[in-house]
């Protein structure tokens, strides 16, 4: 590529990032909305890729000084010092979570539509041949259920609900992040984890149901399962952000695309964590209690993920509009 056809191929991003950086100069950050600042920092991680390439390709050329200039102009107001603050993590969850969530919504649904065909796949199989539970299941979870037994109960009676909450919360966050690290095998990784995931849930579902072990299952899982799952296939999406940015990168290189969709799949990632820890608690605390009601564990299951939903979707909207970066 000569010279003339890299600036051809490049310059709209420059010129975007020199308007953006002309209004920053001339009345500071908190004249950009949150949405330009955001694109403030994708088009300098774009422009450093395209100095990179300037200084092997074009070492001595005028364009290599050109975006020299400009990534010395933009770097301070990126890279600006920021103290950790009560009220940044606030904002994060309040705002940034549930915006990037909506604009990324359809990397969501399309982990829960996979998540779900597999489940249905799972329930299927063993409804036509019990065996295959034994493809996806432990032989001794499946003994549990042949035994009318719920594999839980052994589980809490050995180990203190505050050791167990914390295994199940960091069992959840690793599977949650694995989904979303396995995105990088052009989303081959993440697409297995979630297939898995949903194959498991399908075919604990329809063995339970077989020896009529689905009450039990329900109310123990009905506490937690909503959000539990939601948020494990939030993550799922995420890697399936940074899969399709290498699979499909658009007009960007593979590597500016992943650092485009990257940036909002790990705001994802980073957002379902603490998530995960509350209903983590939940798990270890009230979903194995035989004292409180089935009744009352689903209601409460119900209003997590209402409350969850609620918040991903209509939280931040005024922000996202009228709100300025101070």
């Amino acid at each position: 590529m000569t010279p003339t056809q890299f600036i051809h191929t490049h310059k709209e991003h420059w010129q975007q990032l020199e308007s953006l950086l002309l209004k920053t100069e001339q009345r500071r950050l908190r004249a950009l909305t949150r949405t330009e600042l955001k694109r403030l920092g994708q088009l300098y991680r774009i422009l450093t890729t395209d100095l990179a390439y300037a200084q092997t390709n074009f070492p001595h050329s005028d364009l290599l000084l050109t975006l020299n200039q400009l990534a010395s102009r933009t770097h301070p107001y990126v890279y600006r010092g920021q103290s950790f603050t009560f009220t940044g993590v606030l904002q994060f969850f309040r705002n940034d979570l549930p915006q990037t969530f909506r604009a990324n919504v359809h990397y969501f649904v399309l982990s829960a539509t996979i998540f779900l065909v597999a489940a249905a796949l799972g329930a299927i199989a063993v409804l036509f041949n019990e065996e295959a539970a034994g493809i996806i299941i432990s032989p001794t979870l499946i003994d549990y259920i042949h035994r009318h037994e719920m594999w839980t109960e052994h589980f809490f009676s050995v180990i203190p609900s505050s050791v167990a909450s914390t295994r199940i919360f960091t069992n959840n966050i690793s599977v949650a992040f694995s989904a979303f690290a396995l995105g990088l095998t052009f989303g081959v990784g993440t697409f297995c984890v979630i297939v898995v995931n949903g194959l498991m849930l399908g075919c604990i579902l329809m063995l339970c149901a077989r020896y009529s072990m689905l009450g039990p299952l329900l109310e123990f899982i009905t506490a937690h399962g909503v959000v539990e799952i939601s948020t494990i296939l939030i993550a799922g999406g995420a890697g399936l952000m940074v899969g399709t940015a290498l699979l499909s990168p658009g007009d960007h290189t593979r590597r500016d695309a992943l650092a485009v969709r990257g940036a909002d799949a790990v705001k994802l990632v980073l957002g379902v964590a603490p998530i995960l820890v509350v209903i983590g608690l939940v798990e270890g605390f009230i979903s194995p209690q035989p004292a409180i009601p089935a009744g009352l564990k689903m209601a409460l299951g119900l209003f997590l993920g209402a409350l969850l939903y609620l918040h991903l979707f209509l939280s931040g909207r005024k922000s996202s509009t009228t709100n300025r970066v101070s």
